[in-house]
Parts: structure tokens; C-alpha cells; sequence
């Protein structure tokens, strides 16, 4: 009989396979059905404790990690929101009205380029005090400044820069990859050592540059001095100022948190050199100052302030374009024998320089951030009210441009005629010999700029203004 087919069972093995049931424990069939419960609920509970002590692992990795990430976070960057800063800060005219597109100027240079107005109804229309906008809020500036595409207009921009004439270029791709790495101030922690650098202290917004070598009896100092401090210390500063500016709380938290660093870290030293003064402020004090950083990148060894302030090779690197010596240059320098190093300063919002004039070419490339200029031609200088010839602050107006009381008592300045322009990240502004400028930071800023030789178009003007153009 094959194995799989049944077979009924006879009378007598049925009794004896119901005697043999009946001698098995009763409770031996319980036991064992309990056992392979027990054991499946086993297993299953060590599976899911498995599961939620994995669940459980991974929520404390990832924890671990934005705590790392919070003790080492990465600052908020110089061009935070410059998608909009075209929205932000728009031309008041239209070409119409100004007689020229200033995004497509004409090859014949319009007469009495750049168009101007009155000092007065710009300054009352944009106080130099009100250093932040927030979208959507908007600037009408009035900007008359031609601005220059580097990759199709650089011809037109070399021809108004030969007739020395000022404006802006932009798009430069040497220019555009600096900014890109630059718009993150983490990436100057990296470089810049936590060595003291010279950086002007103000317990105002407002600067005004001296030379106290030249000082007189009846000289009176201006507020700010040169101190001593670190690029770290710096950020810390000008981040809990841009996060109180625009009601920032995670600037605010990061500048507090590197600041904490630098005092606990210690790092900070007495600088001996003459001009810088030691830095006593308390903790609490430096709160309530302004701070411009310097730092400044020399070509060769010969200079004589190579070994003071050190050579930061990375930044000759990143904006070759002002080594006279690379041939991306060429737009940058008019006199390349007349290169002095490439100059930084690292900006706060709302810093004001006051109104001055160069005795050089002077090109003013913006990194990062943005700034406003108020600029004027040389024949404006008898309505400036400068300090003369000889004065520590020579060629620098002698008043505050904010303070409308001050227009009043100088009739002159009433009249005085300029245009203004506000650069962004990766805009390069030629200001010619001679041209007056007052500046000021709208954001966090890092601006570096080259002098490229003197220009004598304008040596007549200024000298009936008591200034003598060098040669």
C-alpha cells in the first residue's frame, strides 16, 4: 500500500491509541503550545527593541550633529538676500529723463557726464544714518553712473576709463568666482591667522580719516583711533550689529558666539606698534562701538610694510585681476608701474567715511555686502568746506553730511552737485583722480581697492582749491 493513502483504523487500534492519549499529561499539550507563544512574543519584542534602539541611535547621531554644527556654524553670509538687491535699490531716472541708458551708454560720451544734483535733495531723500532696507521697502537712487557688462561692453569701458571719466563694471568672471568664495566670512576664518590687525574704533558711525603727525594746537582729534584686533574678533562685532539692524536673532547669536570664543580663546595681544593704542574697552564697551578692519596684501617683500602686517597670499590669488602683473589687469590699472598693494576693508552696516578726495586713480572693487557712494567731480571742491593743506584730515570735509544743521550754515554746499550709486558684490567703481567721495556701508561689507597712478585733468581745479597734485 503506497505511503500516501489512508487507511481506516481497525476497532482495537482505536482503543489502544485513545488509552495512550489518555496516560499523556493533560497539561503537557498546554506547556508546549505556551512555550511557542512565550517564544514568539519573545522574538518579537526583542525585534522592536532592536528597532527603537536604532530609531533611538540615530535620533542622538543626528543631534550630535546640529550641536556640532551650532558650536561650529557656519556664519551667516556677507550677501544674505542679494536676490534682491536689484528689487532693493532701484534707478530713480529714466534713461529718457537722464538722456542715456546707463546700462548702454553711448560710445560718445554724453556732455556733462555724469549727470548731478544738489548734495542737499540727495542727502534729505536717503539720510546716510539710515544704513538698512528691508525688502519689500525700496531705494530710488539717483544713479547717472554708466555700468559696464566686462564681457560685452569691456572696450566702452576702457574708452570712458581713458577719458577719465568714473563708472561701474561688473560680471568680470575672475571677479565673480572672489565673490562667490568670499560671501561666506567663514572662509576668511580659514585664512586670515587670529593675529591682531590695525582696525578703526569709533564710538560713532561716522569716520574720519587723520594723520596726527600733522597735528597743530588747534587741532581737534576726532573720535576714532586704530586699535589692535583679530579678523574673528571683528565678525563677532559686525554680526551682533547687523543682527540688532535688521531684528536678526541668529546674527546676533553667532556674533556673540565668537566673540565668547575670542575672549575665552585668549588670542588677543598687545600690538606695539606706534599707531595702534591699546584696546581697554570692556566686553560691554566694545559693544557699543564701530570697528573697520584692515587688512592689506603686498606684492613683494620690499615693501616696507610686508613684515609688519604679513602677506596674505590668498588674497593676491583670489583677485589677480589687481596684480598688475596677471594680463586680466589690464581694465584695472591705468599706470601699472604705480601699484601700490591691494588694500581691504572689512565694513559694518551703517559706517560712515566722510566726504574726501584722492590725490590718485583709485579702483574700488566690492567683493561682498554693499555700499553707497556719494560722488562729486573736482570742480565741487570750493563748495566741500575741506580741511586745507597741511591739516591732519586734509581734504576731507570739515562736517557731518547727515546733519541737515550743518547745510545750513555753509550756503556753498547748498549748491554742490553730485550723483550717487549704490555697488554690490562683484561691482568694480573707477573713481579718477581727484573725485570726491562719501561712503557708506549698507550691509557687512569686504571692499578692497588699488591705486594705479595720478591723473592731471583735474590739476587746475583743485589747485585753485589750495591742493597741489603731486607729480
Amino acid at each position: 500500500m503506497k505511503l500516501h493513502q489512508r487507511r481506516n483504523l481497525g476497532v482495537g487500534e482505536k482503543a489502544a491509541l485513545r488509552a495512550t492519549l489518555a496516560s499523556l499529561p493533560v497539561t503537557n499539550g498546554f506547556s508546549h503550545s505556551r512555550r511557542r507563544k512565550q517564544t514568539t512574543l519573545s522574538f518579537k519584542i526583542e525585534r522592536y527593541a532592536v528597532m527603537l534602539f536604532a530609531l533611538f541611535a540615530l535620533f542622538c547621531t543626528a543631534a550630535l550633529v546640529a550641536m556640532k554644527r551650532s558650536s561650529s556654524a557656519k556664519t551667516v553670509p556677507f550677501n544674505a538676500g542679494d536676490p534682491q538687491l536689484a528689487s532693493m535699490y532701484r534707478q530713480r531716472f529714466s534713461a529718457r529723463q537722464l538722456g542715456y541708458d546707463i546700462y548702454n551708454c553711448p560710445s560718445a560720451i554724453p556732455e556733462n557726464y555724469p549727470k548731478t544734483w544738489r548734495a542737499t535733495q540727495i542727502l534729505s531723500d536717503w539720510n546716510p544714518n539710515d544704513s538698512t532696507t528691508i525688502a519689500p521697502s525700496s531705494r530710488l537712487v539717483y544713479q547717472a553712473l554708466c555700468v559696464f557688462d566686462y564681457r560685452t561692453q569691456y572696450d566702452m569701458a576702457m574708452k570712458y576709463r581713458d577719458a577719465e571719466l568714473p563708472f561701474v563694471v561688473r560680471n568680470d568672471p575672475t571677479m565673480l568666482a572672489a565673490k562667490t568664495k568670499w560671501a561666506d566670512p567663514d572662509y576668511f576664518l580659514d585664512r586670515l591667522p587670529d593675529k591682531p590687525r590695525f582696525t578703526e574704533r569709533s564710538p560713532t558711525n561716522h569716520f574720519m580719516y587723520y594723520n596726527d603727525a600733522h597735528q597743530n594746537s588747534n587741532w581737534v582729534k576726532p573720535q576714532n583711533d586704530i586699535v589692535s584686533m583679530t579678523y574673528r574678533e571683528w565678525l563677532g562685532h559686525a554680526l551682533t550689529h547687523e543682527g540688532i539692524a535688521l531684528e536678526d536673532d541668529e546674527k546676533k547669536k553667532m556674533g556673540k558666539q565668537l566673540l565668547k570664543m575670542v575672549r575665552r580663546k585668549n588670542k588677543m595681544t598687545k600690538n606695539d606698534d606706534d599707531l595702534a593704542v591699546e584696546d581697554l574697552d570692556s566686553p560691554e564697551e566694545k559693544m557699543t562701538k564701530w570697528y573697520y578692519h584692515r587688512v592689506n596684501a603686498y606684492m613683494d617683500e620690499s615693501d616696507d610694510h610686508f613684515s609688519d602686517e604679513g602677506n596674505d597670499n590668498f588674497i593676491i590669488e583670489d583677485l589677480r585681476f589687481l596684480n598688475s602683473s596677471d594680463p586680466s589687469s589690464e581694465l584695472y590699472f591705468v599706470d601699472s608701474e604705480d601699484q601700490r598693494g591691494i588694500n581691504c576693508r572689512f565694513g559694518m552696516r551703517g559706517l560712515v567715511a566722510e566726504n574726501h578726495f584722492d590725490l590718485s586713480r583709485n579702483m574700488i572693487n566690492l567683493i561682498s555686502g554693499e555700499r553707497r557712494y556719494v560722488i562729486a567731480h573736482p570742480d565741487q571742491c570750493d563748495k566741500m568746506d575741506l580741511y586745507p593743506i597741511g591739516h591732519p584730515s586734509s581734504r576731507h570735509s570739515r562736517f557731518d553730511w547727515a546733519n541737515p544743521a550743518e547745510w545750513a550754515l555753509r550756503p556753498r554746499f547748498r549748491d554742490a552737485q553730485v550723483s550717487e550709486v549704490v555697488l554690490q558684490a562683484g561691482d568694480t567703481l573707477y573713481l579718477p583722480t581727484s573725485w570726491f567721495h562719501y561712503i557708506v556701508n549698507l550691509s557687512m561689507n569686504v571692499q578692497c581697492n588699488i591705486r594705479s597712478g595720478i591723473g592731471y585733468e583735474n590739476e587746475a581745479v583743485v589747485k585753485k582749491c589750495g591742493f597741489k597734485t603731486p607729480k
